[in-house]
């Protein structure tokens, strides 16, 4: 009897899985019909190739081609389809989320903004976004333009009087789908004051804002929170909210605060000479994003550049880094430490 409803169980768990398949199945079937029967949709078949046999400059290769050589792997698949009246060679990796590259052959450029790297994000041509799918199994790819509805994203002013502002970057949604923020130039979003994208809810990846001569980096927390949350114990906190008929506008307009990373509380011993790291981030506590950076603009200075060796192989010009001073006291006001804290 008990070998009998174990096994009725274990047919009944196999009937449950097999409808769970066949109704995520179904859930998915809608819009991949919708997608396949769009006139101006493009597919391509996906060829099995190594990184040696690629016909493809080395300069011009993607950056997780190079991961995949530093990790001595080799495999990888690719394709060929017309978009924007022009031939794309796409390459493939084993993680499509951040393993895809679109190569324009004509133009002979590949993008490299925060986020063109994943299959599911939207890839804009000559102003235009397009969207990609796996079809038959993942053996081919299928693209068109994206059909749903846009809204627009600008930047403000917040109050302040200000000559210049712009932005430009991308954004990113659930399930690693970014956008451009930004007129596509060669690889990398040439800064607007305003940007048309698919509607949704959305975090900055990295984005810069040009306030006359601050320019002011920011991307998604994945330090602490305002509420004194860790990346692990929190969901993502998707504020920038772009809709058809409201613009969203990043202005700044919240009240900053600064968080520190420390190590956590299950640590409460420490030997002497242990390096013990603390970090303070200067975040938007609505939105959850950092300040990564605060740049003046019309100061340059020399940035050196080291090996792992700490040996300076080249020095450059760049903007001056307006890093802020950070006091360390006790409890009684007693200064332990004092410094410069770069961002970054």
């Amino acid at each position: 009897m008990k070998s009998l409803l174990l096994k009725t169980s274990f047919i009944l768990s196999v009937v449950i899985l097999v409808a769970a398949i066949v109704k995520a199945d179904d859930r998915e079937s809608p819009r991949r019909k919708d997608f396949l029967s769009d006139p101006n949709v493009v597919t391509c078949e996906l060829e099995e190739t190594t990184i040696p046999e690629l016909d493809l400059e080395k300069n011009k290769r993607p950056s997780f081609v190079r991961r995949m050589e530093r990790a001595n792997k080799k495999d990888l698949k690719q394709g060929r389809l017309t978009l924007a009246n022009r031939p794309f060679m796409i390459l493939l990796g084993e993680k499509p989320e951040r393993e895809f590259f679109l190569y324009d052959i004509e133009k002979k450029v590949g993008p490299y903004w925060w986020g063109s790297w994943s299959l599911h994000s939207y890839h804009k041509l000559d102003g235009k976004f397009y969207e990609f799918i796996f079809i038959e199994d993942g053996k081919k790819i299928a693209a068109r333009p994206y059909k749903g509805e846009m809204g627009t994203i600008k930047v403000g002013k917040g109050g302040r009087e200000l000559e210049k502002v712009e932005f430009n970057g991308s954004v990113n949604q659930k399930a690693n789908v970014a956008a451009p923020i930004g007129t596509i130039k060669d690889r990398w979003p040439e800064s607007v004051t305003k940007c048309v994208i698919p509607v949704g809810d959305y975090t900055a990846n990295i984005m810069h804002i040009k306030y006359d001569n601050l320019d002011i980096c920011i991307s998604n927390n994945y330090h602490t929170n305002a509420q004194g949350q860790s990346r692990d114990n929190r969901e993502v906190v998707y504020g920038m909210q772009v809709r058809k008929d409201k613009p969203y506008v990043l202005d700044f307009s919240n009240k900053p605060m600064v968080v520190f990373d420390k190590p956590p509380v299950s640590k409460t011993t420490f030997s002497r000479g242990d390096e013990i790291k603390f970090a303070a981030v200067l975040i938007d506590p609505n939105l959850d994003i950092m300040i990564r950076g605060l740049d003046d603009t019309s100061v340059k200075v020399d940035k050196e550049y080291k090996d792992r060796n700490g040996k300076v192989i080249n020095t450059r010009k760049v903007d001056k880094s307006l890093d802020p001073n950070v006091v360390i006291t006790r409890a009684d006001g007693e200064i332990v430490a004092e410094g410069v804290m770069p961002f970054g």
